[in-house]
Parts: C-alpha cells; structure tokens; sequence
C-alpha cells in the first residue's frame, strides 16, 4: 500500500493534514456480528485473501496456541500478511443473553477511544447483520444503537448474505427482478428504517450477495463498501489512511475520498 507521505498528488492533503496523517499508521476495525453472519469471510473478501490471519492478545503477543486462539476475547486483534494496514477485532454479535458481550464491547471502544497512541484507537466499526426476517433486530443489538456513549467511532452496517433474504421472500409467481425488489423492499422496513430512527443510527450501509460463493463480483461489493465506510469517516487524515491501507480499491477509494 501508499504510504502516507507518498499520497498521489491528487489528492489535496493540507501540511496540517499531513502532519496529522503521518501519526496513524494502521486502520483499526471492530467487526461485530451474530455466529455465522459470513465476517471472516468478508474480511477475506476485503483484504482479497484466503490465508489464515495472525491473532495477536491484548498485549499484542502473537497467540500460536490453537487452545488459546479459540478462546474469545473482543481486545485480540488479528491481521492479515497480505494487507498488513488493517488490524482488526471480533465481537460475536449479541444474541440473547449477551448482556456481558455488549458490555464488554462497549468498555473496549469507550477505552479505545481515548487511547493516547492513534493506533491503538478503534477508527470504524463494521457491524454485520444477517437478514433474518424472523429475528431483524435482536434487543441487544437495538440497546447498541440506543445505548448512551462518550464516543464517536462511525458505524457502518452490513447487510450479509442478501440472497438468503431474497430466498426468504422469494415467490414462485414473480420474476427475479420482482423477488429482488421484494427483498430489496424488505430490508429497508424490517431494518434500515428501524435502525435509523435509534439514538446512534449507522453513518452508512452496504449489503453483500453471494459472498461466500468463489465466483462473483465481490470486489465490486467491497469497493461499495469501501466508498461507504470512507464517507463515514469525518477525520480527513484518517479518511485518506483508510485510503492508503486499501490494496484493493485505492484509485475508487482516492476518487470518493478527495
């Protein structure tokens, strides 16, 4: 990836700007989602790899035993060789129950926050969601977004595996055009309208279809995403960082970010 002071000229960066920029190295994400949302397989879609990635502890020890790397904890950060700026965090979602999981989350990203070393903060937070039309929003998910907080960390929220929905509402008698508006219909009522009306609505929103498959046009949908999560972010220095960092769609990146 670019490093920060090779920004392409292009770009107009203030010296301020750069100045700024030259303190952040490495783009933090917290990944939030329920069991078998498809997050690994998103952050390998992003990062544009199938390797396994490296799991470091709180202290940012690498863990190496397999005991001890299955074992949850939200502080584990995990990066990927292939695209060594993002360092990101797990949280397994908040099903019913997680009341502890949700606290926990939250004191990270509270401490994050104020963490003095710009690294060590948590930049965005990716929540996915998988489009259940049975259970949209579970209690504790909607308590995130309404719970009271210190913080200002953007949101983005990621609609996972959006051809299930579409299975979900699918109707013999309509066309693919129809099932897809249907679904399309569906997850604005069921969940981008619900979500948007909370304390702490999302800043921005993507969906990902057929994500999981090997062939399909996933770094299309990654660049969406991308472009999303950039807008999100008001911090021009660490805008044009989530920029640099992305190997995989830099020039759509620079484009949405100038």
């Amino acid at each position: 990836p670019q490093s920060p002071s090779n920004l392409p000229s292009t770009v107009p960066v203030l010296a301020t700007d750069r100045k700024l920029l030259a303190k952040y190295t490495r783009f933090r994400i917290l990944v939030i989602g329920r069991a078998n949302a498809g997050k690994t397989t998103l952050l390998n879609r992003v990062c544009n790899t199938t390797e396994e990635p490296s799991i470091y502890d709180k202290d940012k020890n690498l863990v190496s035993c397999p005991l001890i790397r299955g074992i949850h904890d939200v502080r584990r950060s995990f990066v990927f060789k292939s695209n060594p700026g993002f360092i990101f965090h797990d949280s397994p979602g908040f099903e019913a129950g997680g009341e502890e999981e949700l606290k926990a989350v939250m004191t990270f990203i509270q401490k994050s926050s104020k963490a003095k070393n710009v690294d060590d903060q948590i930049h965005v937070i990716w929540f996915c969601f998988y489009p259940d039309v049975a259970r949209p929003l579970l209690p504790l998910e909607e308590k995130f977004f309404n719970e009271g907080r210190s913080w200002n960390v953007p949101v983005v929220a990621i609609f996972m595996k959006f051809d299930d929905l579409i299975k979900q509402v699918y109707n013999r008698g309509q066309d693919k055009t129809e099932n897809t508006k249907k679904a399309l219909d569906t997850l604005e009522k069921k969940f981008k309208e619900p979500l948007s009306r909370f304390k702490f609505p999302p800043r921005a929103y993507a969906r990902f279809m057929a994500i999981h498959k090997d062939n399909g046009n996933h770094q299309e949908q990654v660049g969406k995403l991308i472009k999303r999560t950039a807008a999100s972010i008001d911090n021009l220095a660490l805008k044009m960082l989530f920029v640099t960092v992305q190997q995989n769609n830099v020039e759509v990146c620079i484009a949405h970010a100038v």
